[in-house]
């Protein structure tokens, strides 16, 4: 069969078997990105093979535009009037307290087992991240409403900033350990954030120029796409991280565009295909056998950065006049992790192979536990914060 063939074919089943995952979710009354995660599991090279490996590496830029999209949605929450209703010091002092948590005991648990302190940071750094594109489904896919989602949506997005700003600096470090130029390698991190923002504010606002010549509404969809392929490559060419310039481009628009709410609209009307596109083939590439591999720097991963978010959200929310839900339940919303922890890993892996295939197979077995269960408990805290809408209200995809 031809391999353009073979490739259509397994997106039509990708989202086809995700859809009916979805439904059975739906019905089990879990998460339906679970059920997404798990049927790419099942269909993937490492179970029955219905889609082979190499279809799934020539599939990359589905993931690329999904994860673009969500990126720029997420960075939608930073809508100046939301923070200032939510509190910017509360958020802060939020993002502040969860992700020292997880630095401390992720990094602390690793120097106890006999890790160097410069990759033990590396390490705790990546475990700030939290998964945008399972969190922002499942907030929506329940209708969810209320301080705690206001601030999850928040937190997301400034934990994967805080989680790319950290491994930048600490990567430096790596780098100068390796004897990389002192200067190339203090400047990079500064280089790549800087360039970064200034790329996707640019690309917001050309598209706050262009909603004024708008001829019809639906146009804005295909804009909307442009400006995160464009960004996504430009970001490629010049060696930035594409996550944060998808997300400068959303919160750009979110505080810009007169038209933000319309955008908003239009950026929905494209996400079922691709989202479940996005979960089913995230499913195709979790790796079973990394489980065994885990041991127990993988456990200590796990453990101390469960105990890092909740901790520190609960600190935070006692010393810092949160609602008493926020203070609760937050920290369990917040375990996902996918994307960029894993894309922050294969850097370390591209460029020092013995450090980084450690840092990658203790990401990628984590990464199957939080994926499966994370959603869940994101639904248990939104429950048990009372935000879930009713169930009648709720519409089977």
């Amino acid at each position: 069969m031809d391999i353009q063939t073979d490739e259509l074919f397994s997106l039509g089943l990708a989202i086809i078997m995700g859809l009916l995952a979805g439904k059975l979710a739906y019905r089990l009354k879990i998460p339906r990105v679970t059920g997404y995660l798990l049927m790419g599991l099942l269909i993937g090279p490492h179970l029955t093979g219905l889609i082979p490996e190499h279809v799934v590496k020539n599939l990359d830029v589905i993931n690329d535009i999904a994860l673009g999209l969500i990126l720029f949605a997420i960075g939608n929450e930073f809508e100046w009037s939301l923070l200032k209703r939510i509190g910017i010091w509360n958020l802060i002092r939020l993002a502040a307290f969860e992700s020292t948590g997880v630095m401390v005991l992720v990094s602390g648990g690793f120097l106890l087992l006999g890790y160097d302190l410069v990759l033990s940071l590396l390490i705790g750094s990546i475990a700030v991240a939290t998964a945008p594109a399972a969190t922002l489904l499942v907030v929506r896919e329940y209708h969810s409403k209320g301080p705690l989602t206001d601030r999850l949506l928040a937190l997301v997005a400034i934990n994967n900033l805080l989680a790319m700003g950290l491994f930048r600096v600490i990567y430096s470090f790596v780098h100068l350990g390796n004897g990389a130029d002192p200067a190339s390698a203090m400047i990079q991190p500064i280089y790549e954030v800087v360039v970064s923002v200034v790329l996707g504010i640019a690309l917001g606002k050309l598209l706050g120029l262009w909603e004024k010549h708008l001829d019809e509404l639906p146009e804005l969809l295909l804009v909307i796409i442009g400006i995160v392929l464009v960004g996504t490559g430009i970001a490629r060419m010049l060696h930035l991280p594409p996550m944060l310039v998808a997300m400068a481009a959303g919160a750009t628009v979110a505080n810009s565009s007169y038209v933000h709410r319309l955008i908003y609209v239009q950026q929905r009307q494209l996400e079922q295909p691709i989202y479940i596109a996005f979960f089913v083939l995230a499913g195709l590439s979790l790796h079973l056998e990394t489980l065994l591999k885990m041991g127990i720097a993988g456990i200590v991963y796990l453990v101390a950065r469960l105990l890092g978010k909740i901790g520190g959200i609960w600190v935070a929310g006692k010393y810092s006049g949160q609602p008493k839900e926020v203070s609760n339940f937050l920290g369990i919303t917040l375990l996902c992790q996918a994307g960029v922890a894993i894309g922050l890993s294969y850097e370390v892996l591209a460029d020092y192979p013995e450090i980084g295939q450690m840092i990658t197979t203790i990401v990628l077995a984590t990464v199957i536990l939080n994926e499966t269960i994370g959603p869940y408990l994101i639904k248990l805290g939104l429950t048990l914060a009372k935000e879930i809408q009713s169930e009648n209200k709720i519409k089977a995809s």
